[in-house]
């Protein structure tokens, strides 16, 4: 089938650039180019300055069959989006009577004087299809060239998303001469690196239709799959497909297709449905598995017990090996299963689950980190440990070692 319309986006404002203000209209008109069908390929964020602005468009005009230009319609001095596409289009701007109508209008309605300078939004590069704006005084308007259509529309996000929806999709729609839809789906995936991912999936990362995406974050990675034909039922069918293979390969570590759905929260379910709670100790880890737990969940929580100490502040039974943790690995192990034993009888949890780590720190040029932790994990009749090759109480590392813990808890579950 056809390849459909390529398409960019260009969002102009000094403000996005300098961090005072996210570019959320990106976001949202990448996702109704996608149920549109339109291939968006690149994103550009550019200040209100109307030569960059100018230079942006023109090389976008050289790639891409539509250009969706937002922000700088407005009527001040820094508002140069319209200057800046009619002299990337080679067009003098006009005023357009209908426009001016329209805006004399609605200052009128609101009994709001219409000062000099709001005049400057009723002029349009000359030929351009102009886009009424019934929510807004900012009309939009469309530049078709030979090769492109530059699409200029006012950065407000809500009059922006009533122009995109009520015309600027459908003239893109009919532009591409209906050449389908994209659909996707995202595979959560917990455990397995962005490297291994890539490895294992092989062929499938390279296919045309449907594409496949990796996005890794610490410890979690998403594959996103998308597809593109003439309807949903059909675009639905080829991701059934690749899915179904995608899962053949990596299935034991997709989690979720939901949203925003965290690790913990599909754990916690399949705890709470295996009826599994859990005791705590943590000494390197600051309670965070704990927490992490414990938050994901509204209504269960499955920590019966939870302690937070360092080695040197364990007593007891642990007392003795803790103070000569401090030189031995093979202690730190026993103190750690130890420590997994005793809170699960404490707790009268399911299972305990005990981080027993030292000290840790950054070594090095590539940030490798020193020192180890022992995960002990304990259930009635088994025990069960393993070692984590770092310790310490960064943030990243705490990430790392209870990313380990869960997958643990998870596994007791399946």
């Amino acid at each position: 089938m056809n390849a459909g319309l390529t398409a960019e986006i260009v969002t102009t404002g000094t403000e996005i650039l300098l961090g005072d203000i996210v570019d959320t209209n990106a976001a949202w008109i990448a996702q109704q180019l996608r149920e549109a069908g339109v291939n968006l390929y690149y994103k550009t964020t550019v200040g209100d300055n109307e030569a960059r602005v100018r230079g942006v468009i023109e090389q976008c005009m050289a790639r891409a069959d539509a250009i969706i230009v937002t922000g700088g319609l407005g009527p001040t001095v820094d508002d140069i989006t319209r200057n800046a596409i009619a002299a990337a289009t080679g067009r003098t701007l006009v005023l357009h009577e209908g426009a001016l109508a329209t805006l004399k209008a609605r200052f009128a309605r609101f009994g709001a004087q219409m000062t000099a300078n709001n005049l400057q939004q009723a002029y349009i590069p000359d030929g351009a299809i102009l886009i009424e704006n019934p929510v807004g005084t900012a009309p939009g308007f469309i530049v078709e060239t030979d090769h492109s259509a530059v699409i200029a529309l006012p950065g407000v996000p809500r009059e922006m998303k009533h122009l995109m929806t009520a015309t600027v999709l459908p003239y893109l729609r009919a532009r591409a001469g209906q050449t389908g839809i994209i659909r996707r789906r995202i595979l959560r995936t917990f455990g397995i690196g962005e490297s291994t991912i890539d490895h294992l999936l092989g062929d499938l990362m390279r296919s045309a239709n449907p594409t496949m995406g990796l996005a890794a974050h610490t410890g979690q990675c998403d594959v996103r799959i998308a597809a593109r034909a003439e309807d949903a039922e059909h675009a639905e069918a080829l991701l059934d497909q690749i899915e179904q293979q995608v899962r053949g390969a990596i299935g034991q570590y997709i989690y979720s297709m939901t949203p925003g759905e965290t690790y913990e929260t599909v754990l916690d379910r399949r705890l709470q449905a295996a009826g599994v709670t859990v005791g705590t100790v943590e000494t390197n880890t600051r309670g965070i598995l704990a927490e992490r737990l414990s938050q994901a969940l509204p209504g269960f929580d499955p920590v019966a017990l939870h302690l937070v100490a360092g080695v040197d502040d364990l007593s007891g039974e642990l007392a003795e090996l803790a103070e000569m943790a401090s030189s031995d690995s093979h202690t730190h192990e026993r103190l750690a299963a130890l420590a997994a034993e005793s809170v699960r009888r404490r707790s009268a949890a399911t299972v305990g689950l005990a981080l027993v780590g030292t000290g840790g720190a950054d070594e090095g040029v590539f940030g490798q980190r020193s020192g180890e932790t022992w995960l002990a994990l304990a259930s009635a009749g088994a025990l069960h440990t393993t070692r984590i090759a770092f310790g310490g109480q960064d943030d990243y590392t705490i990430v790392r070692i209870t990313n380990q813990a869960l997958r643990q808890l998870w596994d007791l579950t399946t």
